[in-house]
């Protein structure tokens, strides 16, 4: 059973529609004539529109992301569904554009991919060791890329000094003369 609403005579209806186009909300209105707010969506749902008053801007983690993003030119989006906060920046600001690899959401602004590119790859601290592969799949993501030193540069970096010790022998066709560890006895001695 449904019950009829409140009856507001054609002035008082008047009056609510000119306060809802001065920007009051229906709910406000209901409350200041103590009647339900039912009463008021009633005798105006044909005439005046309900609005979804929001806040008209950006604030809290997605402002501190979007500051910086404006100072590094990337962001790694480490909080709780990144792809809402993606959206709220990318309806301001179009030239922002996201990327998800390795379960990690990057925010980079247009232009700024070689940085986002060189951080991501420096944040691979759960892998210690890298591939040419991965790379180049890494910089096909972000659509950029890198020299062949860059590459090199990365791979000994996260191979650590043994993988460089190792590379300078493959590169020169010679041993090192210092260094008299064991791994460089078995490669002396193909053990």
């Amino acid at each position: 059973m449904t019950r009829n609403p409140v009856y507001i005579s054609p002035s008082k209806r008047a009056w609510i529609r000119r306060k809802i186009k001065m920007g009051k909300t229906k709910y406000q209105i209901a409350k200041e004539l103590h009647v339900a707010s039912a009463t008021v969506y009633y005798w105006t749902k044909d005439d005046v529109p309900s609005k979804n008053i929001g806040w008209p801007g950006i604030r809290g983690k997605t402002l501190d992301m979007l500051q910086e993003l404006l100072t590094k030119g990337y962001v790694f989006a480490k909080c709780s569904n990144p792809q809402n906060r993606y959206m709220h920046l990318h309806k301001y600001f179009p030239t922002i554009h996201r990327i998800k690899i390795y379960n990690q959401h990057i925010l980079y602004l247009e232009g700024r991919e070689d940085a986002a590119t060189r951080a991501f790859i420096d944040s691979l601290v759960h892998k210690r060791i890298i591939s040419f592969q991965e790379l180049k799949q890494i910089t096909k993501v972000f659509g950029t890329n890198l020299s062949r030193t860059e590459k090199d540069a990365f791979i000994l970096k996260k191979g650590g000094k043994r993988r460089a010790k190792l590379k300078r022998v493959q590169k020169d066709g010679s041993l090192p003369k210092e260094g008299d560890s064991f791994s460089f006895f078995c490669i002396r001695s193909d053990c």
